[in-house]
């Protein structure tokens, strides 16, 4: 992450380059989301057209461990970033202003106030397991995570995750969804449509899942595509229909 170390070398403030770094961080996120989300579509089509591919499978987690490093350290960059902003902003915009020396302060601290970056609790690396658990168990639920000092009850080398179900129904409509999208705040699902009427008839209605404990507003700002559970839908169909047939 030196795009703006190089840009700030002068030691002088210029803002509006600062700024427009900070829009460039953006759309590296962007990026990185974009790569998880294939991870998982590759994973689910290689799982679903079976065969040996354990391996490539692993190879798979392997990689979207490496794209969740990147989040959570791109995450903390932006942090530091926009608080060197916020000081900018404060300074009087022609005075000099060490924009590279309080970036690797504010970074420092947030080195030294984080613990090291767990990836295998992350949501990517859970949901990828749990759509290629439901791909091949499905209606079976995920093996619970062993109680807390009791390492003895894994006993494999698989990383220990949650017991989760991945519902293919909408929790407004309860029908089956067929375009789902996704709350990128609590990480819920909903039809497209029948989160749109929702939100039309209950302005500033939170997230319908009862459990969720989200208490911000359903915005369609924060409403993404769910692409990997939309092909997760698609599969199951198809695995249904064979065998109907």
């Amino acid at each position: 992450m030196t795009l703006i170390f190089d840009m700030a070398s002068s030691g002088t403030a210029h803002f509006e380059v600062v700024d427009s770094a900070v829009r460039g961080l953006s759309k590296v996120q962007s990026y990185i989301e974009h790569g998880m989300n294939d991870v998982i579509e590759v994973a689910l089509d290689l799982a679903e057209n079976g065969g040996e591919v354990e391996g490539s499978i692993r190879e798979l987690e392997t990689m979207m461990k490496e794209y969740v490093s990147m989040d959570i350290n791109l995450q903390e960059y932006d942090k530091a970033v926009t608080a060197v902003v916020q000081q900018m902003k404060q300074q009087d915009a022609m005075a000099d202003y060490d924009v590279k020396g309080e970036l690797e302060r504010e970074l420092q601290e947030l080195a030294t106030a984080g613990a090291s970056p767990d990836t295998d609790s992350h949501e990517k690396v859970l949901e990828l397991k749990e759509k290629l658990w439901q791909l091949q168990n499905p209606g079976s639920e995920m093996p619970s995570q062993p109680a807390e000092g009791n390492p003895a009850a894994n006993d494999g080398d698989e990383p220990m995750i949650s017991q989760v179900e991945v519902s293919t129904k909408c929790p407004i409509s309860q029908a089956e969804m067929v375009d789902p999208v996704k709350n990128r705040v609590c990480g819920h699902s909903y039809e497209r449509n029948a989160v749109a009427a929702f939100m039309k008839q209950r302005h500033g209605a939170r997230c319908p899942v009862t459990s969720c404990n989200n208490t911000q507003p359903l915005m369609q700002k924060n409403l993404a595509d769910d692409s990997a559970l939309k092909l997760m839908i698609e599969r199951k169909n198809r695995q249904a229909g064979r065998k109907g047939n």
